[in-house]
């Protein structure tokens, strides 16, 4: 029954599909657009502030993932699964937001990525736009 548990849990979790259909060349595009990323480096006193601006919005990653994760997997489904996958982001913007407010931004942008977890709440995928 474990097993069957963790299965489950394991197939609501994942949103993202591969398709096999992809050619190597859009694959290899792909590619070599997120490596050309430019770093965006920012004041002490702005990471201070980004760190506790995301401590005090953490909470708003449930509410996103659930809108999010509806339009993504499934009416009704992506709800469940976005409740899911929440708490997890939940945690990971409280824990950047601390470490940004007890370092003062010394790990700079290095704790964020503009494409998955950007640097506050409101500047990621709420619609599911970026897939």
């Amino acid at each position: 029954m474990k097993k069957i548990t963790a299965l489950f849990i394991c197939l609501l979790t994942s949103v993202q599909f591969v398709n096999a259909g992809q050619s190597v060349a859009v694959v290899s595009s792909q590619v070599e657009t997120k490596k050309s990323v430019q770093k965006k480096y920012v004041h002490r006193e702005e990471a201070f502030g980004r760190g506790i601006v995301n401590i005090l919005t953490c909470w708003l990653e449930i509410p996103r993932n659930m809108i999010n994760d509806n339009f993504i997997v499934m009416p009704g489904l992506g709800v469940l699964t976005g409740f899911v996958k929440a708490p997890f982001y939940t945690l990971a913007r409280f824990g950047t937001g601390t470490i940004d407010f007890f370092t003062f931004g010394s790990f700079s942008n290095s704790l964020y990525n503009e494409e998955r977890f950007p640097e506050y709440v409101w500047q990621a995928d709420w619609l599911g736009e970026r897939q």
